[in-house]
């Protein structure tokens, strides 16, 4: 076989040219390699000089003139190149730019359009609603004028109603008063004074202020009176005194009061010193239990100050705001009453005058006891808890109740223990019953003034409310001789 490329012949072993011939191609093959390597460094060094020449192109190692001035071609070519490129890139984005800004203007054309139709809508609808507005403040008084004779009718109604249910509450308190028997009665002292005693079914209101002198039969009936006829009276005026009243019910046989902050706390308590539980006590409310007054005396009132003192002051606090729920009472009802102790204790006179003068709707005269109550004005039964007051008796109220606000019955109540107290140390003469001469003592020996005690009757007594004094009458004896005297001291002790 001949090779293609020396001609010569060779045995065939599959190739096309001869070993000699093939090995010269290698070596061609490898210089040619070689070659283009060595091109590829010298084009690699003349980029990199391209893109980053050296600081000093003399001192570098490129060794001819030639190489530096492609260096110097290349680099401005390559500049150039760049600063194309950067144009290209700049002319992009300001023409993204221009459309950028194009659909701005465009939009606030559109928006500016927008607001000349809405300014010209808005002064259409000012133009209209003045116009309406024109038309229905001349039509105003067209459209009200039913309503506001529907608010008459009613407030007449209402102004109708309001009259009678005063009226109902005027009557029913003043035949509730009529009934449980409440008058005055005049009476006439030694000296022709006139002085008023007042009733309940008979019996007398006593004074706070002469407690000591009365006996307690007479206090626990005249406080039961007292009790029934406040309580009846207050449930048809539909107010709530300060203090609570508990009146006389099944186990539970005398009435009681509660204090100023142990009123209306919803309790269902036992009768004073029975032995019954109360039913509040078996449920979750572990509040303490109030203690209500009792406004009932088991022995005079003297002989309780010095067996059982504290009792003595339960009582003695119950009377008081006894007083001062009816005090308050006639405040609230049109009565000009300030909170003075000698003002408050006359429980009568207040009463009397609350339900029996100033519901018979006529004036009141100008009393001569400055203490006295007088009217203010004021309708009785317009001062109620229940229902909703008109305005101005809402008003009235709150001024009338004013002063009372900020009176203090822990003043009251010191004067009027101050008063019970200087009452039962003043009163240090004993009364003489027959009996206490049928003995003597050896501490008590009689003084013998002359005759016989046998001769002499008993001694005639005399008492006030602030001292009993015993004094002796001239007694007609056989002997023509004077009587004797008895004293006793007695000693109460201090509260």
């Amino acid at each position: 076989m001949e090779c293609t490329i020396c001609s010569t012949a060779f045995p065939s072993h599959g190739q096309p040219t001869c070993a000699s011939c093939a090995r010269a191609l290698v070596y061609q093959a490898r210089l040619d390699r070689l070659a283009d390597l060595l091109s590829n460094e010298t084009l690699r060094r003349q980029v990199k000089h391209i893109i980053s020449p050296p600081q000093d192109l003399l001192s570098s190692s490129l060794s001819s003139g030639p190489e530096l001035v492609d260096i110097t071609e290349c680099a401005g070519k390559h500049a150039h190149a760049q600063v194309l490129r950067e144009s290209q890139a700049i002319r992009v984005r300001c023409s993204i730019i221009n459309d950028q800004l194009n659909q701005l203007r465009q939009k606030i054309e559109q928006a500016r359009q927008e607001n000349i139709s809405r300014k010209l809508e808005i002064k259409q609808r000012h133009t209209d609603m003045k116009r309406e507005r024109t038309e229905m403040t001349s039509r105003v008084p067209q459209l009200l004028e039913p309503l506001h004779a529907t608010i008459r009718r009613s407030q007449r109604r209402l102004d109708k109603v309001h009259a009678r249910t005063l009226e109902g509450r005027t009557k029913l308190c003043q035949e509730t008063a009529r009934l449980a028997g409440l008058q005055q009665k005049r009476r006439r002292l030694p000296d022709g004074s006139i002085v008023h005693d007042y009733t309940i079914g008979g019996i007398s209101i006593i004074d706070l202020r002469q407690l000591n002198s009365a006996q307690p039969q007479l206090i626990n009936a005249s406080l039961a009176n007292i009790c029934r006829l406040l309580v009846t009276c207050c449930h048809y005026l539909s107010v709530r005194l300060p203090a609570e009243i508990t009146t006389p019910h099944a186990s539970y046989p005398h009435p009681t009061i509660f204090s100023l902050q142990s009123s209306y706390q919803g309790f269902q308590l036992p009768f004073p010193g029975s032995t019954s539980t109360p039913s509040s006590s078996r449920t979750l409310d572990h509040r303490s239990l109030p203690k209500p007054r009792l406004l009932h005396l088991d022995r005079p009132l003297v002989a309780l100050a010095k067996e059982d003192p504290a009792k003595y002051n339960l009582f003695v606090e119950g009377v008081a705001l006894l007083a001062w729920d009816v005090a308050w009472l006639c405040t609230s009802q049109g009565l000009n009453l300030s909170s003075a102790c000698q003002v408050v204790c006359p429980v009568g006179l207040n009463l009397y005058t609350l339900l029996r003068k100033h519901t018979s709707g006529s004036s009141t005269p100008q009393p001569t006891n400055p203490d006295q109550p007088t009217s203010t004005g004021q309708p009785f039964g317009l001062f109620s808890h229940a229902g909703v007051p008109q305005t101005s008796s809402l008003v009235e109220g709150g001024d009338v109740m004013r002063n009372w606000r900020t009176a203090s019955f822990a003043r009251f109540l010191d004067k009027i223990k101050q008063i019970l107290f200087h009452d039962m140390s003043g009163a240090e003469w004993e009364v003489i019953s027959g009996d206490d001469f049928d003995y003597e003592r050896d501490d008590e020996q009689a003084v013998l003034v002359g005759g016989s005690r046998a001769s002499r009757p008993a001694a005639s007594i005399t008492s006030s409310s602030s001292r009993r004094v015993v004094e002796s009458e001239d007694a007609a004896g056989d002997d023509g001789n004077k009587g004797y005297l008895k004293l006793k001291s007695r000693r109460v002790d201090r509260m």
